[in-house]
């Protein structure tokens, strides 16, 4: 910059912060204001222009890349083996429902009831029986549980809310969320 151009930034200053010692700069102090601005200039630009002005790999991109992609292959190496226990577990569980069941069937899966005390005792006697006869009927590894050369007895528990009451007349249920447990072995 020559002199007059800096002479005509500091006149038409709008805050008036000009003085002339800021309109002449001396050598020293110019070098140290254009090395600041390279270096202001270089920390503003991508990683390309980076590596075309002091040709350096930019190695905080390739760990940036690098930690994508570590952490993509650990999501989805969890959601392939949450997914493998999910359809364990689905499997298993409609296994269960067709060994215990009475009368189930795949179109049933969602609405299995029993509506009298007869078939309640009906299904109970049922599920005591399959399980009785459990080693003998099943084609997988489902066996009784052993304690030792004992084996843990059959019981069924029933949970049920401790207190509840309907109101007809306006449709709602007011429920005890105490649930109280039974057992029987």
């Amino acid at each position: 910059m020559d002199d007059s151009s800096e002479a005509y930034l500091c006149i038409n200053d709008p805050n008036g912060n000009c003085s002339e010692s800021h309109a002449v700069l001396d050598p020293v102090e110019e070098e140290e204001e254009e090395k600041f601005r390279r270096k202001l200039k270089y920390f503003f630009m991508n990683p390309c222009d980076k590596y075309t002005a002091r040709r350096r790999k930019p190695w905080k991109l390739i760990l940036q890349v690098l930690k994508i992609a570590v952490v993509t292959i650990q999501l989805v190496s969890f959601g392939l083996s949450n997914q493998m226990v999910v359809q364990f577990k689905e499997e298993n569980l409609m296994t269960f429902r067709h060994l215990f069941l009475k009368n189930f069937s795949r179109s049933s899966a969602n609405t299995h009831a029993v509506y009298t005390q007869h078939d309640v005792y009906t299904h109970i006697t049922y599920t005591v029986e399959q399980f009785l006869m459990l080693p003998s009927i099943t084609v997988g590894n489902h066996e009784y549980e052993k304690s030792g050369e004992v084996y843990t007895p059959l019981s069924i528990c029933q949970q049920f809310y401790h207190n509840g009451s309907l109101s007809p007349a306006n449709e709602s249920f007011h429920i005890d969320t105490h649930v109280d447990e039974g057992c029987w072995q």
